[in-house]
């Protein structure tokens, strides 16, 4: 493992380590509602069995200074966040006040952040791509190899798991890192590789299933079902497989998703706003009861149908329900807005002809008083004020503008 590491993240695993050593028998982890989350909470689970500590799971689905309040608030030991809060670290800092060590595995883009409390692992400080070669889940993996040895490897299955959710297989294969945690699952016979067509397939032996088929069904259990938290199902479908009680909830969420997005379809096709660089919709509630993970999931299935301009970005809104299940009620009004591109603006994009949403995302955020976390060059997120939506495209077309221009 160590040719695929430098020092600095042995030194970081060691500084980790240490912390978890010292932690008071408890860790509270917050984790992102798809399958790269679940693998990755799944993972960190087993982490913190190895040094004996008591596990308090929380589900979210965006990092936002009022879910920071709350999580924060009255919670003993250490806080984990992973897949999720690389771009959180400087809020999470201010709101903590050095009442408790928090670590953030995340693999989205992120800031330098210097504290006594807060300690970031991610590939992205280091410049390698969480875009493409290591996924939350693979992270979470190689920091749990890196403590444990061998113990760790019966998880390999699951990073190459959460490394398919996060759509890391898209140019045919898994790379990087991601690469190694495939290469160990199958060292370890848990996975075969099955060329189909000009891609790759991984069947999890497991969970007698491909990966990209697990995947969807831990995402659909976590962001259809997450009202209903159906994310525990899937944690505990990742150790124990999926029975037959589990399988009947994905296939009715399966159901939920396409009658509601059948109808969304038919909607945009002549109800798509145009802009000069961007193209939005705004769903409301209309997808509720299923979690505002699938307006990105929506965008993904959308992204490159006829009706949808393929030199121009696609944004979706969503408004959030002030109901986070694993907290309680929250009183605000705020919207999810989630971003895509189409697949010929994607290739741009990954030239450096056209800036990526990694960039734009945050920007356009910080503009209007947004909060944005976990973005891509391809794929990003952000919470909004709910009445600031046209203020936030308005944002982002002068951003594109000025790229494009050379402003």
């Amino acid at each position: 493992m160590e040719e695929y590491l430098n020092k600095e993240f042995f030194e970081w695993v060691d500084c980790v380590a240490g912390i978890l050593k010292d932690a008071e028998k408890q860790a509270t982890i917050v984790y992102h509602n798809d399958a790269d989350g679940i693998c990755s909470s799944a993972i960190l689970s087993r982490v913190c069995e190895y040094f004996g500590l008591k596990t308090e799971l929380i589900c979210i689905e965006k990092v936002n200074p009022d879910i920071i309040e709350i999580i924060h608030a009255d919670r003993d030991g250490i806080i984990i966040y992973t897949d999720l809060a690389g771009l959180a670290a400087e809020a999470i800092d201010r709101i903590n006040a050095g009442r408790g060590k928090v670590i953030i595995i995340d693999h989205h883009p992120a800031k330098e952040i210097e504290s006594d409390s807060v300690f970031v692992l991610n590939p992205e400080l280091s410049g390698i791509s969480g875009d493409i070669f290591v996924s939350a889940s693979t992270l979470n993996y190689i920091f749990f190899r890196a403590i444990a040895g061998d113990e760790a490897e019966k998880c390999a299955y699951l990073a190459v798991v959460g490394s398919v959710g996060d759509y890391h297989d898209r140019y045919g294969g898994v790379l990087g890192f991601d690469r190694f945690a495939l290469n160990e699952a199958m060292r370890m016979k848990q996975v075969k590789i099955m060329i189909d067509g000009m891609k790759e397939r991984y069947y999890i032996d497991f969970f007698g299933e491909y990966a990209d088929v697990v995947a969807e069904r831990l995402t659909t259990l976590g962001a259809v079902g997450y009202e209903e938290k159906g994310y525990q199902l899937g944690l505990k479908a990742c150790f124990e497989g999926f029975n037959g009680a589990t399988m009947e909830i994905v296939k009715r969420l399966e159901r939920i998703r396409e009658e509601k997005f059948e109808k969304m379809v038919e909607f945009l096709k002549t109800n798509l706003k145009q802009e000069k660089h961007v193209q939005w919709f705004h769903i409301g509630d209309s997808f509720s009861p299923m979690g505002v993970k699938v307006v990105g999931e929506f965008c993904e299935l959308i992204k490159d149908m006829t009706f949808v301009d393929d030199s121009k970005y696609l944004i979706g809104f969503q408004s959030m329900p002030k109901v986070v299940p694993d907290l309680g009620e929250i009183d605000w009004n705020v919207v999810k807005m989630s971003g895509r591109v189409p697949t010929p603006l994607e290739r741009k994009i990954f030239k450096g002809e056209a800036p990526g949403l990694d960039y734009l995302v945050p920007k356009a955020s910080e503009i209007v008083g947004a909060f944005a976390d976990a973005t891509h060059k391809i794929a990003a997120a952000t919470i909004v004020d709910g009445g600031k939506e046209e203020e936030f495209i308005e944002a982002f077309e002068r951003l594109v503008e000025n790229e494009v221009s050379g402003g």
